[in-house]
């Protein structure tokens, strides 16, 4: 078996590659079709393009790794954990955590369709991410990419600030998804759909691109590119070329702007629960990793809501 790590597309293999699958030497389920078959049925549960890609990648990897037509019983723990170990060396720590997580999955949906025991991959255990504060992007910089923003990507730039949509979510919406009460109807992951209020500010400039675009089908992508919808690359793409323009270095991408419509959210007033609905995330545990609030902000909520100060009273009132 050769692959073909060169190619564009992650998964591609060489032109020679079996498609009738071969068990190893002693009968076992290979590597190679334990990928192909978990691949083939999370494809038919219906993942996430991004989920699919991501999974794609992880395991091409693996089967670059190591001889991908052996046992993937044969395939041992510790041979497992010192492949995850030299990966340290290029990527970062939550990088490798989702690493393990793909491969656990992967070990699980083998052992519970009992197509191999895939102990080696089940035990693998999550890494310790550092937990880092992420600063919010500053008022400033957000200002100097709106005053260098055409109508569409301004529209864009505040619908995400508005809303902490998904890049794939706001890619993703139709025309027909933009309700009358001026909010919008997303697919979120796992296809669950969900309902997200949009604010008087960014559904003016979605209206505004509306009118500059011209009307189209309720079916027909919200907004486009120079070659029809603009899918969550080119909205990517579009920061990219802004950061450019404006000359800012510091964070600023579609993700960045939803941390910080979290903390945005939560520092004027909103609660973790709307907050949750509106991130799309089925725990609390998930919504906290977007929110971090400064030292400033922590002092103005502790000035406004100090049990002391509002059972004694301020000094000199």
């Amino acid at each position: 078996m050769q692959w073909a790590p060169d190619s564009t597309d992650l998964w591609a293999p060489d032109s020679e590659r079996r498609r009738a699958w071969a068990s190893d030497s002693d009968g076992h389920l290979t590597l190679i079709q334990a990928i192909d078959l978990f691949l083939a049925a999370k494809a038919a549960e219906g993942i996430s393009p991004k989920t699919a890609t991501w999974y794609h990648m992880i395991l091409a990897r693996l089967g670059r790794a190591f001889d991908a037509d052996q046992g993937v019983d044969g395939l041992t723990a510790p041979a497992l954990r010192g492949w995850i170990v030299g990966l340290q060396a290029t990527l970062a720590p939550v990088s490798i955590a989702g690493y393990v997580r793909t491969l656990k999955a992967f070990g699980n949906w083998l052992h519970a369709e009992e197509l191999a025991d895939a102990a080696a991959f089940r035990g693998l255990r999550k890494p310790r991410v550092p937990v880092k504060l992420i600063e919010p992007v500053p008022d400033d910089t957000l200002r100097r990419l709106l005053g260098l923003a055409s109508v569409r990507d301004r529209a864009i730039v505040l619908l995400l600030l508005d809303t902490g949509l998904r890049v794939s979510e706001a890619a993703g919406i139709r025309l027909g998804d933009l309700r009358p009460d001026g909010s919008v109807k997303v697919m979120g992951k796992g296809a669950k759909e969900r309902i997200v209020p949009i604010g008087s500010t960014a559904r003016g400039a979605i209206v505004r691109y509306i009118a500059q675009r011209g009307p189209g089908a309720t079916d027909a992508p919200l907004f486009l590119g120079r070659r029809g919808a603009l899918d969550w690359r080119g909205m990517q793409q579009v920061f990219k070329r802004l950061k450019t323009r404006a000359g800012i270095t510091g964070r600023c991408s579609p993700h960045s702007l939803r941390h910080t419509f979290a903390r945005s959210y939560l520092v004027n007033g909103g609660d973790v629960f709307s907050l949750q609905r509106i991130l799309g995330h089925a725990t609390l545990d998930m919504v906290k990793r977007y929110v971090s609030m400064g030292d400033a902000d922590v002092a103005a909520k502790h000035r406004s809501a100090s049990p002391a100060d509002r059972l004694v009273g301020k000094p000199g009132r």
